[in-house]
């Protein structure tokens, strides 16, 4: 049987995902402060997003997750987290693959 899911489609399926994420809400020491979408990262069929805690920023501080957010302030994803920050950058990451699957019925 033919492939049903051109390529086209998976590419324009990363696209919108990667176009759906506005910024980052970064809970640390229990407080949800929000960050820029750092950087992304397109790779294949796979995005991966950044979010960047600057060295100046939450040291000696407790790391417990990040989650990235729509511009509505809809949760997307979330990405538990348990890291004392030190003075150095912090970089957390996301990633996400496509893989789609579909069928064809002949009527």
């Amino acid at each position: 049987m033919a492939d049903i899911i051109q390529p086209l489609l998976l590419d324009y399926t990363v696209q919108d995902i990667s176009a759906r994420f506005d910024h980052a809400l970064v809970n640390i020491g229990g407080e949800l402060v929000r960050y820029p979408i750092h950087n992304t990262i397109f790779s294949g069929r796979s995005v991966r997003k950044y979010v960047y805690v600057k060295e100046t920023e939450a040291i000696g501080k407790q790391i417990l997750g990040a989650s990235l957010m729509d511009k509505d302030g809809n949760t997307l994803a979330n990405n538990p987290l348990n890291v004392v920050k030190n003075d150095k950058g912090f970089l957390i990451g996301f990633e996400f693959s496509v893989r789609l699957e579909a069928t064809a019925s002949g009527v």
